[in-house]
């Protein structure tokens, strides 16, 4: 027998391995952001190399509910897998908190070394005691704030009504810039932004385009003042119940063509260029709204405080290990 054939047959005997099961995968957001386009790649790569044994159903358009509703449901076994934020999970996890505390980042290619990296894996894996299978850290893209009017100084920031997410470590992080916190769900922006509840937001700048900020908001500031996580999750005695080749494949593709996909689809830009530059590093350009350069240094200083208050609750050892690494 040839070695092509054994091949073959080692081949067919592997792909035999996966068992006919239908995954339903959960999605936050909804189809026109990169957390669909990711888990769409994946989709695509698990049938192909399963032969079809193993069907992927996306559950996304807000079917889950909000990210605490999402979780929830992974946790009850409606969905096996989905992407969620640790922006959310920080509430049940303290060391996801670590995402969110500001400006512990330089750039976004520190992140991807922490959160790609084994400290990241470490940090990940705190979950596992709620009954979830944490698979893999992915990029949220910048971070920045659409606003009414400029906030290119710290003055700027004094009283501004401005949208948080429900993280403690975010709010008191606008606070130490002088503005005023509103937290707020994504969906609930715009017309927070329209009805004058709100001056500014903390958003990423992919979306503004996809949920038309700029027509009631025509600024925006990429700050990076955090690079939050997205992460990919699976109810755990679901994972546990599963095969070795069946989450090898998944932990493979997920580590390849999910975050290929899913960090591709965000610009890279970066807060401490210019204007000119930050445009050239937008994805389809600048549309319907004008870029502002904030003094980031001013900020990092401003929030100096948060950055202490936090580090005791997250754990000291760690918050050291990812500050050292993220400056290394």
């Amino acid at each position: 027998m040839t070695a092509t054939a054994l091949m073959t047959m080692a081949a067919q005997g592997l792909a035999a391995d996966y068992p006919e099961m239908t995954l339903k995968f959960g999605d936050i957001l909804n189809r026109n952001f990169a957390y669909y386009a990711a888990i769409d790649a994946f989709k695509k790569e698990v049938e192909a190399r399963s032969d079809g044994k193993i069907k992927v159903d996306i559950v996304t358009d807000g079917a889950l509910g909000s990210a605490k509703d999402a979780l929830e449901a992974l946790q009850l076994g409606t969905v096996q897998m989905e992407v969620n934020v640790a922006s959310y999970t920080q509430s049940i996890v303290p060391e996801h908190l670590i995402w969110d505390v500001p400006f512990i980042f330089k750039s976004r290619e520190a992140w991807k070394k922490i959160a790609y990296g084994p400290l990241g894996q470490e940090i990940g894996d705190k979950i596992e005691p709620r009954g979830i299978k944490f698979l893999i850290w992915g990029s949220t893209g910048g971070r920045g704030f659409i606003s009414k009017k400029p906030l290119a100084t710290l003055a700027d920031y004094h009283g501004v009504k401005l949208r948080e997410q429900p993280s403690p470590v975010l709010v008191q992080t606008v606070e130490a810039l002088g503005a005023q916190p509103v937290v707020m769900n994504l969906p609930e922006v715009y017309t927070s932004l329209a009805q004058g509840v709100l001056d500014a937001a903390d958003v990423s700048i992919e979306s503004i385009k996809l949920l038309k900020f700029n027509e009631v908001a025509p600024y925006y500031t990429e700050t990076q003042h955090i690079l939050t996580a997205s992460m990919v999750i699976a109810n755990l005695d679901w994972w546990n119940g599963l095969n070795k080749d069946t989450q090898d494949l998944f932990a493979d593709v997920l580590a390849t063509k999910y975050r290929e996909t899913n960090d591709n689809w965000f610009s890279n830009v970066d807060p401490a260029a210019s204007v000119e530059e930050q445009a050239k590093q937008l994805k389809g350009g600048v549309s319907n709204f004008t870029l502002v350069k904030s003094d980031i240094e001013a900020m990092r200083a401003a929030t100096e405080p948060v950055r202490q208050k936090f580090r005791e609750g997250i754990g000291a050892d760690l918050f050291d290990r990812v500050q050292a690494a993220a400056n290394d």
